[in-house]
């Protein structure tokens, strides 16, 4: 029985992130918290999703956020990404050239080099 409450509570968080406009989000947040609250009331296997309830509570505004500016960190985890593999390709070499120049090799698309010369 409480599996299934901790799966209506991230499906409600879901929910949340398929908001419109801000204003729907704000809407959303505030129903999405006093549900779960409700929810994990009194349930010590659920203090884990309590704990997570208030970190939301906690970044309401910055999750809010979200809807204004449009940014998402993906980009940054995709060079992230970019940067492990140069780093492994790069292994054993003395200084930073060779790792640049495989961060150069992997993330510029070719045409772009191409023009450069």
């Amino acid at each position: 029985l409480q599996t299934s409450k901790a799966w209506r509570i991230k499906e409600m968080l879901r929910w949340v992130r398929q908001a419109p406009t801000v204003r729907g989000a704000k809407w959303r947040l505030t129903t999405f918290l006093n549900v779960a609250r409700s929810l994990t009331a009194d349930i010590d296997l659920l203090k884990p999703v309590r704990k997570a309830l208030r970190t939301v509570e906690k970044h309401r505004e910055a999750i809010c956020a979200r809807w204004i500016s449009g940014h998402n960190n993906a980009r940054i985890e995709a060079l992230n990404g970019i940067f492990q593999a140069a780093k492994c390709r790069a292994r054993g070499y003395r200084n930073d050239d060779p790792f640049i120049s495989i961060i150069y090799l992997l993330a510029a698309p070719i045409q772009n080099l191409l023009k450069s010369t």
